[in-house]
């Protein structure tokens, strides 16, 4: 059976982080050089239009503030995700979930509560720690576990 994963947005963060940015492709620093160059070699008789220059700095401006966008909005959409993640977790208590360990071990059992671990809440299951990738089956109110 085919699952398609749904990513959080501190892996989408991460994956940005490993990939290399194109060589030809112009980040802020870069067009800020060009500008400093074009104005320390520019021609004295004719120096560059006001216009233009204010041109430049508007573009300048708006690329800066537009990858600062970028940032905040990624940050807040990781609060709000790990916020959800809490909430979700919450309403778990006292359901009884199957799990699928990364160990490869199939485990039933009653969510007793939620802790934190690396800034993420994990279900607790019999004294131990679960992440929500584990989770296969949740039902409530279930007492017997071989119903499960």
């Amino acid at each position: 059976m085919y699952v398609n994963a749904v990513g959080t947005v501190e892996q989408l963060l991460k994956q940005r982080e490993g990939v290399k940015r194109d060589p030809n492709e112009l980040g802020k620093d870069q067009f800020l050089q060009l500008l400093i160059t074009q104005l320390r070699y520019q021609d004295p008789i004719s120096p560059v239009d006001d216009k233009e220059f204010i041109a430049q700095m508007a573009q300048f401006s708006s690329l800066e503030q537009m990858q600062n966008l970028n940032t905040n909005m990624s940050e807040m959409m990781l609060a709000q995700q790990k916020l959800t993640s809490l909430g979700q977790a919450t309403q778990m208590i006292g359901k009884s979930v199957e799990l699928f360990t990364h160990e490869g071990e199939s485990i039933f059992g009653q969510v007793s509560g939620v802790q934190f671990k690396n800034g993420w809440p994990e279900i607790i299951v019999d004294g131990k720690l679960y992440d929500f990738g584990e989770i296969v089956a949740i039902r409530e109110g279930v007492k017997n576990e071989s119903t499960v």
